[in-house]
């Protein structure tokens, strides 16, 4: 009987043994990411706005963007997204609520709003995002591109009032997750000041 409880607690010191060594093993959790931009913008001094509301219309893209994948191309053409790095919101979730922010903090409109918002409003800023793409080069350097596309539209008429296509493009970047999301950082940020001068360009 003794020798049973020896061998009991024997066996079981070896699986808490075996345990902590599967815990020390255990594969690092995964990274999550957020586009951090510049909210140094300077107030808007184009008048034609000021008593229009803008509603943030639906960003179009490929799925890929819509998921919380972070995605990398090689020159070879084959795509690959990192295994332990997402994006904690997809491209298209941040990039809408980083253009309504700035646009917001630009005060070129009366107010600014969401999709979802019951409020009326007076203008329509609808996006596509063409590209929004790193590739690694065999030199183990990168190449990010940003490409948007910005039409603003009359709220009931319909009618176009200007549109632009935006294309930033980033060369000699290191060829990693955290290189490539502060690339993309930088590039959102000059988009951001793009958007606003495209906005104010047309509320004169």
């Amino acid at each position: 009987m003794v020798n049973n409880r020896i061998s009991k607690l024997i066996i079981a010191v070896i699986i808490s043994l075996l345990s902590g060594c599967s815990l020390q093993n255990k594969v690092p959790p995964t990274s999550k990411y957020l586009l951090k931009t510049s909210k140094n913008s300077a107030v808007s001094t184009a008048q034609g706005c000021q008593k229009k509301v803008l509603r943030i219309g639906i960003i179009e893209s490929s799925a890929l963007l819509n998921t919380r994948d972070i995605i990398y191309e090689t020159d070879t053409g084959r795509s690959y997204s990192y295994t332990k790095a997402r994006w904690m919101n997809s491209v298209n979730s941040q990039l809408s609520d980083l253009l309504a922010a700035s646009i917001t903090r630009h005060k070129s409109f009366k107010s600014v709003i969401h999709l979802k918002s019951f409020a009326k409003n007076d203008l329509l800023l609808e996006s596509s995002i063409y590209d929004f793409s790193q590739t690694i080069h065999d030199d183990g350097s990168s190449t990010l591109k940003v490409a948007v596309k910005l039409v603003l539209l009359e709220q009931y008429r319909r009618n176009i009032v200007a549109s632009k296509l935006i294309e930033i493009e980033k060369k000699d970047v290191g060829g990693d997750v955290d290189s490539a999301v502060a690339g993309y950082s930088a590039m959102v940020s000059e988009l951001l000041q793009k958007s606003n001068a495209f906005l104010d360009a047309n509320c004169l």
